[in-house]
């Protein structure tokens, strides 16, 4: 390439425009000509010329990144989560650069301090593991960069966005209560991890604010794999089938699990919803294009990210941001 431009001002001298009104036009700022900025966009192609990020941020303290750390993408079931994020990123005039995780301390650790290193604009985080207290968050404060914890794993006294998942089982109690139900099966659901047992705190009190026992009403049906996925549900609901003095509604972790559910109960000759009604959580794209339609809750992820994004960018925001799920009633 003939004459390389290796910086704005040198594409300044050659347009015989300020740096500023290159570096303007460069960055997309409002305010600029549009014929200027269209010469100094084809000028910067030409020359191969784009401006570094670090640099900027050297300059300026910040640079225009939004760090997302995310541990397995399908085990948290974040792959909508993140699409609407990017988008709302790149909407705000920011751009988004993710860290995946081994879930371990130490790699989440790590992805926190390269973060720092280049200088976010903001860190999110989803279903950290790290205390309050730890290092890299505590270094992210010392450099002012904040960070925003979606539904953490551990209690934290940090900025947090997060999921009602109480009020997700409280509403869906309630409708199969409405439905006659007072025998219900759980799949998946139990308090050996964090999510689980905010719904297994949920689902019980649903049970007594009913003026019911949890003991008698509920029947829980543990995994013997620590999987929430489609053969999964469909191999709980072989065991729900052969149960005596079986209940007649199924409460599953997630979509994928329901939807297995349905295909083990109708295998074993069970028809959904006449003889059993399932309910899903998550909302999931397939849910409503199954056979029954899945009744489900959609913990109103996209409402989340826009909040979470919020506490970052806006100075205002709350400490605390919790969406409230919302129940999708289908066949």
């Amino acid at each position: 390439m003939k004459n390389p431009v290796h910086s704005t001002s040198e594409l300044a001298r050659r347009l015989g425009l300020s740096r500023w009104t290159v570096s303007r036009a460069l960055n997309g700022h409002a305010g600029i000509n549009p014929e200027t900025a269209a010469r100094v966009l084809a000028a910067a192609s030409k020359a191969g010329f784009s401006p570094s990020i670090l640099g900027r941020g050297l300059r300026s303290g910040r640079t225009d990144l939004i760090g997302i750390v995310a541990p397995d993408l399908e085990e948290y079931f974040l792959t909508r989560k993140l699409s609407v994020l990017r988008l709302l990123i790149e909407e705000a005039g920011y751009h988004g650069i993710i860290q995946m995780t081994d879930s371990s301390p130490a790699s989440e650790r790590a992805a926190l301090e390269r973060f720092r290193t280049i200088r976010c604009t903001g860190v999110l985080t989803f279903a950290s593991i790290l205390g309050p207290r730890d290092i890299g968050l505590q270094r992210l404060k010392e450099a002012k960069i904040p960070c925003v914890q979606i539904d953490p794993l551990l209690k934290t006294t940090g900025i947090i966005a997060g999921t009602d998942r109480l009020e997700a089982q409280r509403l869906t109690l309630e409708h199969l209560f409405s439905l006659g139900h007072r025998q219900i099966g759980v799949f998946g659901i139990d308090s050996s991890t964090t999510y689980g047992r905010q719904r297994y705190e949920g689902i019980t009190a649903a049970c007594m604010a009913a003026g019911l026992s949890p003991e008698k009403s509920l029947r829980w049906f543990p995994r013997e794999q620590p999987k929430d996925d489609f053969a999964t549900g469909c191999a709980l609901a072989r065991e729900f089938a052969t149960a005596r003095h079986r209940p007649t509604a199924i409460v599953t972790i997630n979509d994928r699990m329901a939807l297995g559910a349905i295909r083990g109960l109708q295998e074993n000759g069970l028809d959904v919803p006449r003889d059993v009604s399932v309910i899903g959580y998550d909302n999931a794209d397939f849910s409503a294009y199954c056979t029954p339609s899945l009744t489900t809750i959609d913990p109103q992820g996209d409402t989340l990210m826009q909040g979470a994004l919020d506490m970052i960018l806006s100075p205002k925001a709350p400490g605390h941001f919790r969406v409230q799920p919302t129940l999708i009633v289908r066949q």
